[in-house]
């Protein structure tokens, strides 16, 4: 077993892990992406990318392979639980894409590390790292590579293992349990009027959580739920919850003919970030390890993106300054609490005031009959504007009372 040395190592490739390992490369950093997984490999998820994740994919010059590789989706539709429907257009934005795309992450995460790869990051798959050991010096990592043990030496690690609480618990930057979201979704072809929005569901699905359908094709979708761990407590009721979704008459019209291909996978999502560490010893974590998924929606692969770039940004001057120690890496979660502290916390905020069946109706219909209500709803579902405009008094109080 010999010891090999770089300059950063990061850990995990899915989008957030990539996109870090790219930039770094990018400032002529020596770069080591390691994951357990040997690539091209699936991940369970609702496969979406916002018009924020699609401007680091701009940056990354990808956006045109992810759009070849998926379905562009120029709109959004919401389902209230007692009949209200809501279809907007994405809202203009002066910085931002007016289009999302649905990517199957088996397709998503390879075009991202391969940009990584031709920047120059080194990459193993297939290997397992089993500690981390920090010294005044640097950082050994501990890795099973295939089948023979490896060390390697860096400066700093960046961790992008998204909701891998076990891993976080051992190289201990994680000491609470994080209570999550669990989410389930099977892929379906042959669906009838389909349509090109994206959908989320409240009717037959347990409040706060909601389903979705989220087109890869003309007739073909990602269909999901997502809902409180607590929730889907007992075995089995994750999958009937989207059993009790799929059955709702809209779902059953659209699924008259089609054919589910593949396996119904279930998968954790950790929506934490107002309280996570996003740092430990010579460690900085991004995306999904961070806790950063929007405990609205789900949705977390914009963030990754944007926390990938940020951490990259933020070890340049690091590097600059040859400092890792945890005072000087505490600059790290200043940077990211400044970016997305308030957001998470009023995004909480906003689930709980109207993801519920007494307000979820009445928001989609003042929605239906004010355009700029409407603007700003979808906006906050796609992270473009600020949720607390949504909880003002002005707000509030047209819902309320139906003006």
């Amino acid at each position: 077993m010999h010891t090999t040395q770089y300059d950063v190592a990061v850990i995990g490739a899915g989008p957030g892990g990539s996109a870090a390992a790219y930039y770094l490369a990018r400032q002529g950093k020596r770069v080591l992406l390691l994951d357990r997984a040997s690539f091209p490999r699936d991940k369970t998820c609702g496969d979406g990318l916002t018009p924020r994740a699609l401007e680091v994919l701009d940056d990354m010059g990808i956006l045109a392979q992810a759009e070849a590789a998926g379905c562009r989706v120029n709109g959004i539709s919401v389902f209230g639980k007692r009949g209200a429907v809501l279809n907007s257009s994405i809202p203009e934005h002066a910085a931002l894409h007016n289009f999302l795309l649905v990517v199957p992450r088996l397709k998503l995460d390879d075009i991202v590390r391969q940009r990584a790869l031709s920047a120059g990051v080194s990459f193993k798959g297939d290997c397992r790292v089993t500690g981390l050991q920090a010294d005044a010096d640097g950082i050994t990592i501990h890795a099973q590579d295939g089948q023979a043990p490896s060390t390697y030496r860096v400066a700093v690690a960046v961790v992008a293992v998204g909701a891998n609480i076990s891993f976080l618990r051992e190289i201990g930057v994680l000491n609470y349990t994080p209570r999550p979201i669990v989410a389930v979704r099977a892929y379906y072809e042959g669906l009838h009027n389909l349509g090109d929005h994206i959908q989320a569901h409240f009717e037959q699905v347990p409040m706060p959580g909601y389903g979705w359908v989220f087109p890869t094709g003309k007739d073909s979708a990602n269909i999901g739920l997502g809902m409180w761990r607590d929730q889907a407590s007992a075995p089995g009721s994750l999958r009937a919850a989207l059993a009790s979704f799929l059955e709702a008459p809209r779902m059953q019209t659209m699924l008259q003919n089609a054919t589910q291909v593949g396996a119904i996978k279930s998968y954790p999502l950790r929506i934490d970030f107002t309280t996570a560490p996003t740092f430990g010893e010579r460690i900085l974590l991004v995306g999904e390890s961070a806790g950063l998924v929007s405990p609205l929606t789900g949705e977390g692969i914009d963030f990754a993106l944007e926390t990938g770039k940020l951490a990259a940004e933020f070890l340049q001057g690091a590097f600059q300054c040859s400092d890792f120690g945890c005072s000087s890496l505490g600059g790290y979660d200043r940077l990211l609490r400044s970016h997305f502290q308030s957001m998470f916390t009023f995004l909480g905020y906003l689930r709980k005031v109207y993801v519920n069946p007494l307000l979820m109706d009445r928001i989609i219909r003042l929605c239906e009959r004010n355009a700029d209500v409407r603007r700003l709803f979808v906006s906050i579902l796609l992270s473009q504007e600020h949720p607390g405009v949504l909880l003002k008094p002005s707000i509030l109080r047209k819902v309320l009372i139906g003006v």
